[in-house]
């Protein structure tokens, strides 16, 4: 009787031993998305750990697409001739879209990760003396209309015909002509790198009009007060939670 007694108790604290070592395996291999990546996606918030560190809820009218990787070519004689032909800075863009059920876009939203690379001694010389304030971060705004795919077809490698591709390879379908309303900050004190937020929205199918009906037949106030609601749209897309 005592040695069916022993052989169950020694049976028993074998088998706990061995589960607990399974168990211990099992959470040593369950690492987090977040735990391995300096950016990603959770319930439509885009967070980034570095390069800034900042969290950015995104409207629930939009739904995240995915992101992809560039690079930067110095090709204008902004650029010195020992740089022109290579590449100068690298980054990511992160998209999200609004679109109907035939995926036809309706608005879009972007957030550009963008830094010089460290072999060269550019930086972003941006002025940010009368920039708003969003969450902790200064920001420059501008506006602009234009043709996105023209820009694309004349600059193939440059960011925005990428995003049409990558937008297009999707499913997505676009308008050629778009409204823009930009966000540009600082991303490291060193200026090194910076933080562009996008607002799009397809022109005609928010106004009516073509972007040559836009600047040359409506009057200078119906311009003026189709971009201000345009910018409060901009503004009412999203908030910095974080950074």
């Amino acid at each position: 009787m005592i040695r069916l007694i022993f052989i169950f108790a020694f049976s028993f604290l074998v088998f706990s031993c061995k589960n607990e070592k399974k168990k211990s395996t099992v959470s040593s291999t369950e690492t987090s998305i977040e735990e391995i990546t300096t950016r990603y996606v959770d319930d439509n918030t885009l967070i980034s750990k570095e390069l800034p560190e900042i969290a950015i809820a995104v409207d629930t009218t939009f739904s995240f697409v995915g992101w992809f990787d560039f690079e930067i070519i110095a090709n204008s004689d902004e650029y010195s001739s020992a740089l022109r032909g290579k590449p100068v800075a690298a980054g990511e863009r992160w998209v999200f879209a609004a679109a109907d059920e035939n995926k036809s876009i309706n608005k879009l939203f972007i957030v550009q990760f963008e830094g010089f690379l460290p072999e060269n001694d550019l930086i972003y010389n941006y002025n940010f003396n009368n920039a708003e304030l969003i969450g902790e971060n200064k920001y420059r705004h501008n506006t602009w209309f234009y043709d996105s795919k023209k820009l694309a077809a004349e600059n193939p490698k440059n960011e925005g015909a990428k995003t049409r591709r990558f937008l297009e390879n999707n499913g997505f379908q676009l308008e050629d002509h778009y409204m823009m309303s930009r966000y540009v900050g600082l991303a490291s004190e060193d200026r090194k790198n910076e933080i562009i937020i996008f607002y799009l929205e397809m022109l005609k199918k928010t106004t009516g009009y073509t972007l040559d009906e836009y600047e040359n037949t409506i009057s200078p106030e119906q311009a003026k007060s189709i971009r201000t609601a345009f910018v409060k749209r901009s503004e009412e897309s999203f908030e910095v939670i974080k950074g």
